[in-house]
């Protein structure tokens, strides 16, 4: 997963295509393969031995930038059966967990595994992701998502588990984004060491509320929700405006501390 995106294409490459109308695909370069869009096709076997940063031409003479792909890009690229978090929320939650090389973390919820990116990317190298998942078909996607993005599959543990089943102990962080992360709020605290922090996403006012209520029962301390609103400015000359469309309402994402003394606020 690290490459400073400055050196050639090569064979299994990953490439991040964008177009003029910035619509972007992502693709791992195969000699022989064709990879075709809106704007016409594009021969792997152009861009193989190439460096990044180039302009291309498609068939239909479209131009088309190649860069190295960010691990936002592999994220929001992933083949889902759920739905996956924005990276205006995925970034906050690492933010705030305080994740880095070396640490353990503990994701409830493995989903696509677009999440396990990201948090694979926080804390390589020397690290471990410990994801889990009540569906072997969520898992399995989530694998394969994770293998596709360039993570070294021995930095994360695939595993089955119910809800409130036990937890690997000495954990610096636990993020969920399941239904009800209410149901594991007992198994987080046991698992973190310290003040650990804690990390979930919930979609609805209720769900943050009751999340909110439980953590304070469970004696963590600093418990926030926030909601994060993403608008794009169209910098022009003359003429800089606001976009016409935003990204609104995704995720309530709460956080929270864990305490040796008990203390809450």
């Amino acid at each position: 997963m690290t490459a400073n995106g400055r050196g050639r294409m090569e064979k299994g490459s990953p490439v991040l295509l964008v177009l003029e109308d910035d619509r972007k695909f992502l693709l791992h370069l195969q000699p022989g393969r064709s990879f075709s869009t809106h704007k016409g096709a594009i021969e792997h076997d152009s861009l193989i031995g190439q460096t990044y940063g180039q302009v291309f031409k498609t068939s239909s003479e479209s131009d088309v930038l190649a860069v190295f792909p960010t691990w936002i890009d592999r994220m929001l690229k992933v083949q889902r059966r759920t739905n996956i978090m924005y990276p205006k929320d995925v970034a906050y939650m690492i933010a705030q967990l305080g994740i880095g090389p070396g640490d353990k973390v503990v994701e409830l919820g493995s989903g696509s595994g677009a999440m396990t990116i990201a948090l694979a990317h926080a804390v390589q190298p020397g690290g471990k992701i410990y994801t889990y998942d009540r569906r072997e078909e969520h898992l399995r996607q989530a694998e394969t998502n994770c293998e596709r993005a360039g993570v070294p599959l021995s930095l994360v543990d695939f595993r089955l588990r119910g809800i409130g089943e036990a937890l690997p102990t000495g954990v610096s962080a636990v993020t969920c984004d399941i239904p009800e992360p209410w149901d594991e709020v007992s198994a987080a605290r046991e698992c973190l060491v310290g003040s650990g922090r804690f990390a979930s996403a919930t979609p609805t006012f209720n769900q943050a509320e009751r999340l909110a209520s439980c953590l304070i029962g469970e004696k963590f301390a600093m418990v926030q929700t926030i909601e994060i609103l993403v608008r794009e400015i169209l910098a022009r000359p003359g003429r800089t405006r606001p976009g016409h469309r935003m990204v609104g309402h995704t995720q309530l994402l709460t956080t929270a501390v864990s305490t040796l003394q008990g203390v809450c606020t």
